[in-house]
C-alpha cells in the first residue's frame, strides 16, 4: 500500500510525510515530480541528512549475495518500481536508506536504518509504527 492510499490516515495523526532525495532542489523536484510529489521532497546534495541520521553506505559487492536485497528488488519490480541506473551515481546507489518519525518538538520517536539499498518499511508498516507510539 502506497502513500496516496494512506495519506488521510497520516494526516489524521498530524504526520507530514517528506522524502529526502540525494541531489539539489532541482533534482528532487524532477525525481519526485514524476510521482506528483515534488512538494514532499527535500533535496540533500551533500547527503548531510543521511550523515546526521547515521545512515551508512552499502558495500555494493554484497548485492551479488545479499538474499534480503535480492528479495526486495524482486518485490519492488513486481510492484512496478526500479532503480534508474543510468541517472544514478554509484555513490547514490550505495547510500543506505532510512526512515524516521519526528514529533512536533523535533524529537526522533521512531527510526529505521536500512541494511541494504531496498530496506525501507512499507508506508503501511511506518503508519503502524507511528500509531503505536504514545501521543504527546
Amino acid at each position: 500500500m502506497q502513500l496516496r492510499e494512506l495519506e488521510s490516515q497520516f494526516e489524521e495523526l498530524g504526520v507530514a510525510v517528506r522524502f529526502v532525495i540525494i541531489g539539489d532542489r532541482a533534482k528532487a523536484d524532477e525525481f519526485c515530480g514524476k510521482q506528483g510529489m515534488a512538494e514532499r521532497c527535500i533535496g540533500d546534495a551533500d547527503k548531510s541528512t543521511y550523515a546526521a541520521m547515521g545512515l551508512e553506505k552499502y558495500n555494493f559487492f554484497k548485492t551479488f549475495g545479499d538474499v534480503a536485497y535480492k528479495a526486495r528488488r524482486k518485490e519492488a519490480k513486481a510492484n512496478g518500481f526500479s532503480v534508474d541506473i543510468k541517472n544514478s551515481k554509484l555513490g547514490d546507489a550505495s547510500q543506505l536508506p532510512g526512515a524516521a518519525y519526528f514529533d512536533r518538538h523535533g524529537i526522533v520517536r521512531w527510526y529505521h536504518a536500512g541494511t541494504h539499498p531496498g530496506d525501507l518499511p512499507t508506508m503501511n508498516a511506518m503508519l503502524q509504527e507511528i500509531r503505536a507510539l504514545p501521543r504527546d
